[in-house]
């Protein structure tokens, strides 16, 4: 960046604020994947070579200020404030009055500080309802034009899971337009703890399933198991068990401060420091243990509502059929996906996946292609503990060639991937619509895709 840049970090709660200007013109690891991102910016041309990109606020004589947006694949993305010196700008790509105004749209529906998320939990109306088969437990209901929240959990939860999904599915009609227009809302039943998930698949008569959660398409319903309840009074039991250590701490340390008059010797102050460093060190392992709960609840939410929104709104089953390895590689891309700004960002590949669908091709235990595009439903499910290895290569086959097909031949989400689905609803055989989507051979193709997956980088 050139010398005299001085930037000031943005207070406003809809910014994170980074330590440095990222110069996104120039940065190479954006790739390929980057052409798929329509952000437009202003471009701050630099005398030394370098460039700016963001939203130029304000331009006077000596100075220009700008909003620096830096959108790195599988980030949040990040805003800085920087004040540019006349003197060290060559000129400025500026933006027209129409993508200007989405610009700066787009940056104020940012909330990286999650302020907005809480002001969206309160602002929900719930109703009342009933929850199971009996209907003795009570629950919260909570409607909207894509689908129907009903869940026994408590209201913080519930809250926030329909605030989260409503996020996803606004994404989701930006990414695959509704054409079903007699389509019906989703029925997305969320338990409170898995036995009472398990008890909801068997008032349904359904199958038990290992599966955290399970979307029905005969009657268009998502069942959801969590442990958030449990695990959330567990936490509140040993931070209150930890307030009361830390109490008793607190005491001694103040006993042994009056005896010794303020000079407190090693040997009795170090326990008590000791005692206090391990319980923030636990406090914050448990914190991040809940986060990783909440976080995974809501990817199986985001995870079975795409095969909804994919089967209600978008393909009707009398007109196409997605095969079952594309429904669960496209909803795998976005259960990881990055929603913000009412768009969601799914362009990056997840590295734990990645890393693994390169393990299997070096060792070649990848699944062939040919036995992907066969499968069906029964390879994915798992019923009994010996059906988790197959699902879970199918699982991840799926996820790499949805990837491939979506980021890299962007074939999907057109007119090839219509005339697909609708060549299997008609009875089609699976190897040769593929071939007539992807316009190329199978084993040339599987090879471009091994190629693509062997190259593609992992990161840390």
């Amino acid at each position: 960046m050139a010398t005299g840049i001085q930037g000031r970090l943005l207070r406003a709660s809809l910014w994170i604020a980074v330590a440095t200007v990222a110069l996104i013109a120039n940065d190479p690891a954006r790739g390929r994947l980057a052409e798929a991102d329509d952000w437009k910016f202003d471009v701050i041309h630099l005398k030394n070579g370098g460039k700016l990109s963001g939203l130029v606020v304000r331009e006077a004589s000596q100075s220009v200020l700008i909003w620096c947006v830096n959108r790195k694949p599988g980030a949040s993305t990040t805003v800085i404030s920087a004040t540019i010196e006349r003197k060290e700008i060559d000129h400025i790509d500026s933006l027209d009055d129409k993508n200007r105004e989405i610009l700066s749209t787009r940056l104020k529906a940012l909330d990286p500080t999650g302020k907005g998320e809480v002001r969206r939990m309160a602002n929900l109306v719930l109703k009342a309802g009933a929850w199971g088969k009996n209907g003795k437990d009570q629950a919260h209901v909570y409607r909207s034009e894509y689908f129907i929240l009903e869940s026994n959990s408590p209201e913080d939860v519930v809250r926030r899971a329909a605030v989260r999904l409503e996020n996803v599915y606004a994404a989701y009609t930006r990414y695959l337009a509704p054409r079903v227009e007699s389509a019906e809302p989703t029925r997305i039943l969320l338990a409170r703890s898995l036995p009472d998930y398990q008890a909801l698949l068997r008032d349904d008569r359904q199958p038990a399933v290992q599966n955290p959660a399970l979307y029905d398409p005969a009657h268009n319903q998502i069942c959801c198991g969590s442990d958030l309840q449990r695990l959330g009074e567990d936490l509140e039991k040993i931070r209150s068990e930890h307030q009361r250590a830390l109490a008793d701490l607190n005491a001694k340390e103040t006993e042994l401060f009056k005896l010794y008059k303020g000079k407190i010797p090693a040997q009795f102050l170090t326990p008590i420091r000791e005692s206090r460093s391990r319980i923030a060190l636990q406090d914050d392992r448990n914190e991040r243990l809940f986060q990783e709960a909440t976080s995974h609840l809501f990817q199986r939410l985001t995870h079975e509502a795409f095969h909804a929104y994919l089967a209600s709104f978008v393909y009707s089953s009398n007109e196409a059929e997605v095969p079952r390895w594309l429904n669960e590689g496209l909803a795998q891309i976005f259960e990881t996906a990055i929603i913000e700004a009412g768009e969601l960002r799914a362009g990056h590949p997840d590295r734990t996946r990645l890393r693994r669908v390169q393990t299997m091709l070096n060792k070649g235990d990848f699944l062939p292609m040919a036995d992907l595009l066969k499968s069906g439903p029964k390879q994915f499910l798992v019923q009994h503990a010996t059906d988790q290895q197959a699902s879970d290569r199918h699982y991840l086959a799926s996820w790499a060639l949805a990837y491939y097909l979506t980021f890299e031949r962007r074939l999907l989400a057109g007119k090839a991937m219509d005339e697909y689905v609708r060549a299997l609803h008609r009875g089609g055989d699976p190897l040769a619509a593929f071939r007539e989507f992807v316009a190329q051979p199978l084993p040339e193709f599987e090879k471009d895709f091994r190629r693509f997956m062997e190259r593609l980088p992992a990161g840390k």
